[in-house]
């Protein structure tokens, strides 16, 4: 029998919720990579949790395939070799986007089929312009009251002309979660734009890459580019099955997204005892932005970056910088 940990033994940062993992589950899934098989009963007793509430975390693992019953009596509980099972997870997770994708470009050409310039209204409005799309678009931020939901990638539609008040609408109590393309980024002063949003209320993540830019205002209205064949036409949709997948498909996203990490713009330090400089170095880097483009958002040079870097892989006694994002994750360098 694998060895039982003690009552109130810290537990590690969850890092599965993205694949479906509930943080119980992920609890369960560590101790057993830990300590070896164990029985429902020797569960419960180490997580000091009702027998019930582990069977049922146990099951929900087993459908997943990152842990198995053994034989013999009592059965045991034994979780998969982790570089197979959460590979495993992930390719699935990767699956399900791609099919999205794919869902999405066919639902937007059947709705543009049908709902052309100057028809009825319908579920689906095209809207023609750059001018009347921004101030569809700032329409829409303003008038959201429960949430609202972005996906941001560049050219960007709100560069001039019309003012969008997601400081009003954030200080109003409303809900905002933003994905960020990494291009996005590396725009000049975008870095200041999202930490001051961030500090009125908004979560923010990175993406490497979006497939769309999107607008989702209280799940019932969604605004999004015709395409890039369409240039200067954006469509909106309202209260449609559409928008259900369009909310879908964000948070899909938002699972397999970074977050960046806030930080107030204050020389102290965190609960890790990092500088929150560094915290905001890392932020970046993770978020997959060159030395160059991180530079460029922190106003300095290339060479400091680098410098900076090379003292924090010191710091975590790794050699290179996938070592290094290792060490932070597991060390909680990058949570908020």
């Amino acid at each position: 029998m694998g060895r039982v940990a003690s009552r109130g033994e810290k537990t590690t940062q969850a890092t599965l919720t993205s694949l479906g993992v509930s943080p119980a589950g992920e609890q369960l899934y560590r101790h057993l990579l830990r300590y070896g098989p164990a029985s429902t009963g020797e569960l419960a007793a180490a997580l000091m949790q009702p027998a019930v509430d582990v069977l049922e975390q146990a099951e929900g693992l087993a459908a997943r395939q990152l842990v198995t019953l053994t034989a013999g009596a009592p059965e045991r509980w034994a979780a998969a070799a982790p570089e197979v099972a959460v590979e495993r997870l992930i390719g699935r997770r990767q699956s399900e986007l791609a099919r999205a994708r794919a869902g999405l470009a066919d639902l937007v050409a059947d709705y543009r089929e049908g709902h052309q310039p100057g028809r009825g209204p319908g579920p689906v409005e095209v809207l023609e312009g750059s001018e009347v799309c921004r101030r569809r678009y700032a329409q829409a931020v303003a008038n959201t009251t429960r949430e609202l939901l972005v996906l941001s990638r560049p050219p960007f539609l709100m560069d001039t002309g019309v003012a969008v008040d997601v400081l009003g609408i954030l200080g109003r109590h409303v809900r905002c979660r933003s994905v960020y393309d990494r291009r996005a980024l590396e725009q000049p002063g975008s870095l200041r734009d999202i930490t001051t949003y961030q500090a009125a209320g908004e979560q923010v993540r990175v993406l490497d890459e979006l497939p769309v830019k999107l607008l989702i205002s209280d799940r019932a209205t969604a605004l999004l580019p015709g395409g890039d064949d369409h240039p200067g036409q954006w469509l909106a949709v309202n209260g449609s099955s559409l928008v259900v997948g369009l909310v879908s498909l964000f948070e899909l996203l938002w699972e397999r997204s970074v977050p960046l990490t806030p930080v107030d713009g204050s020389p102290g330090t965190d609960d890790t005892g990092l500088p929150a400089a560094d915290v905001q170095l890392l932020g970046l880097l993770f978020a997959g932005l060159t030395d160059a483009a991180i530079a460029r958002q922190l106003d300095t040079s290339v060479r400091t970056v680098q410098r900076r870097l090379t003292r924090l892989m010191a710091r975590a006694g790794v050699d290179n910088r996938a070592q290094l994002a290792w060490q932070a994750a597991r060390g909680g360098w990058l949570t908020p």
